[in-house]
C-alpha cells in the first residue's frame, strides 16, 4: 500500500485514531477521533487526551506509565461517558513502539445498538424454544460433540445441560442406532448437502427411548467449511403412536404397511377428483413416485430394509403434500400423490421437494449408509389426458424418462 493510500485510510477510517506520546501529547488525530471526543474536550482542543479524558479517566497517564512492556494493550474498550451526554464511546490505547501510542476510539452507542439487537434475538429464541413444546433445538461441532443445549432441547430429551455438553451426540441415539459411524455418515451428508433428515429412536437420560424427526443443518465457516451443526430434533411419538394403531386396525381403505390410501380406496378417490375438475374446468395434477432400482436395493439389504424405505416414502410424501392431497400406495414400490386444485407447474415444485428430501434421508442401523432415490413423474389432466388410468399412464411415462436418463429425477408430462 502507497504512503497516499495510508494517509487516506487513516484519515477516512470510520473509527477514531489518534497518536500521543507517553505524556499524552496529541502528535496525529484523524477526523473521527475529533468527532468522537469532542464532547469531552474544552473549547473543542485536543491537545493532550489524558487532560481531556481526566474528568472520565483520570488514571490513563497512571495506566501508561505503568505499562512496561515494548508493545501491547494498555486499555482494551474502555466505556466513557461525557457528561450530559446519552452515548458514550469506548477507548483503547495501543503501545506500538517505546513512546508512541495509539488511542482507538469508537462510538459505544452502535455497539449497544447491536447489543439490543442481539438482546432481542435472543429473547425472541427463548420465546420460540419456549412455545412449542415438541421441538429441541442444539448445535455440535464438527465432530459432532454437543456444544450449546437449549431448554427446549433439556424439556424434549430431557438430559440437562450439565450433563449433555461436551458429550457426543451419539450418547443420544439409542444403542441399535449406530452409534459415533450413525452420526459421522450423518454429519457428512449434512456437510456435503447443506441438511439432512431423519427419522429413528432418541435416548432419554434414564435410558427411555422416543421417536423423532431429526433434522441437521450445516453450520459454515467463511471458507463455506462445516465447522458446526445445527440439530433440529422433533418429538412425534404420538403421531407414531397413532400411525401403528391405524395401521393395526386398518380397514380396505388404508394401505396396512404405510399408512396411505390402498389402491382400490386411492382409485375411488381420484376417480371422483377427475370428474370434479372436468366439470369445473379446474386443474387436476398426479405424481407417480417411484423408488430408483428398488428390487436391487430390496435383495442386497433385505425385506426389512425394503418395508422401512416405501414407509420413509409414503412418510415424505405426507409431510411435503397438503391436508387436501390425497397420497396412495398403487403399485408393489410405486406411490402416487394426487393435487386438486394444482397446475402440473406446481406438481413438479412438489415433487422435486420430495424428490429432494428422500435422497437426504438417513437411515439407521446396519444401513446407515444407504442412499435411496426417487424419480417421480408428473402430469396434469388434459383434453387427452381424462381418467385415472390416463394419469396413471402419463406419469408412468414420465418415470420411464427419468430413469432412463439416469435416475434420481423429477420428469414432467407433456404430450
Amino acid at each position: 500500500m502507497t504512503p497516499e493510500a495510508l494517509l487516506d485510510l487513516f484519515v477516512l477510517a470510520p473509527v477514531g485514531l489518534v497518536e500521543v506520546d507517553e505524556e499524552g501529547r496529541v502528535e496525529v488525530a484523524n477526523l473521527a477521533a475529533r468527532t468522537l471526543l469532542t464532547p469531552f474536550t474544552r473549547a473543542g482542543s485536543l491537545d493532550d487526551l489524558f487532560v481531556a479524558l481526566g474528568a472520565v479517566a483520570p488514571d490513563l497517564a497512571a495506566r501508561v506509565r505503568g505499562f512496561d512492556a515494548p508493545r501491547g494493550v494498555i486499555v482494551d474498550a474502555l466505556e466513557l461517558l461525557a457528561p450530559g451526554e446519552q452515548r458514550g464511546v469506548h477507548l483503547s490505547l495501543v503501545k506500538v513502539a517505546p513512546g508512541r501510542i495509539v488511542a482507538v476510539v469508537n462510538d459505544a452507542g452502535a455497539l449497544a445498538t447491536a447489543r439490543g439487537h442481539l438482546s432481542r434475538a435472543d429473547q425472541r429464541l427463548r420465546a420460540v424454544e419456549g412455545a412449542v413444546r415438541d421441538y429441541a433445538i442444539f448445535t455440535i461441532d464438527a465432530n459432532g460433540v454437543v456444544d450449546s443445549w437449549s431448554e427446549a432441547a433439556e424439556r424434549v430429551h430431557q438430559w440437562p445441560a450439565a450433563a449433555i455438553v461436551g458429550q457426543p451426540l451419539a450418547l443420544l441415539l439409542s444403542p441399535d442406532s449406530g452409534g459415533e459411524a450413525y452420526v459421522h455418515d450423518t454429519l457428512a451428508l449434512a456437510a456435503r448437502n447443506g441438511w439432512c433428515e431423519e427419522e429413528g429412536h432418541r435416548q432419554r437420560q434414564d435410558g427411555s427411548l422416543f421417536w423423532a424427526s431429526t433434522v441437521v443443518t450445516a453450520l459454515r465457516a467463511t471458507d463455506g467449511e462445516a465447522n458446526g451443526f445445527s440439530v433440529v430434533t422433533h418429538d412425534v411419538s404420538e403421531r407414531r403412536r397413532v400411525e401403528e394403531s391405524l395401521r393395526e386396525d386398518a380397514s380396505s381403505t388404508t394401505d396396512y404397511l404405510t399408512g396411505v390410501s390402498a389402491r382400490r380406496a386411492f382409485f375411488d378417490v381420484a376417480s371422483s377428483e377427475v370428474a370434479r375438475a372436468r366439470r369445473y374446468g379446474q386443474p387436476l395434477t398426479m405424481l407417480l413416485v417411484d423408488p430408483d432400482n428398488f428390487r436391487d436395493i430390496n435383495e442386497q439389504h433385505g425385506e426389512a430394509f425394503g418395508n422401512e424405505w416405501l414407509r420413509a416414502i409414503a412418510w415424505v410424501c405426507r409431510q411435503e403434500s397438503r391436508t387436501t392431497d390425497v397420497v396412495g400406495r398403487v403399485g408393489g414400490e410405486a406411490f402416487a400423490v394426487l393435487l386438486p386444485s394444482t397446475e402440473r407447474s406446481g406438481g413438479l415444485v412438489l415433487a422435486e421437494r420430495i424428490r429432494e428430501r428422500m435422497q437426504r434421508h438417513v437411515f439407521s442401523g446396519d444401513v446407515q449408509g444407504v442412499r435411496c432415490t426417487l424419480s417421480v413423474g408428473v402430469a396434469e389432466v388434459t383434453d387427452s389426458v381424462i381418467s385415472v388410468d390416463g394419469l396413471l399412464t402419463a406419469t408412468g411415462t414420465a418415470v420411464q424418462r427419468a430413469q432412463q436418463a439416469g435416475m434420481n429425477l423429477v420428469v414432467g408430462y407433456d404430450d
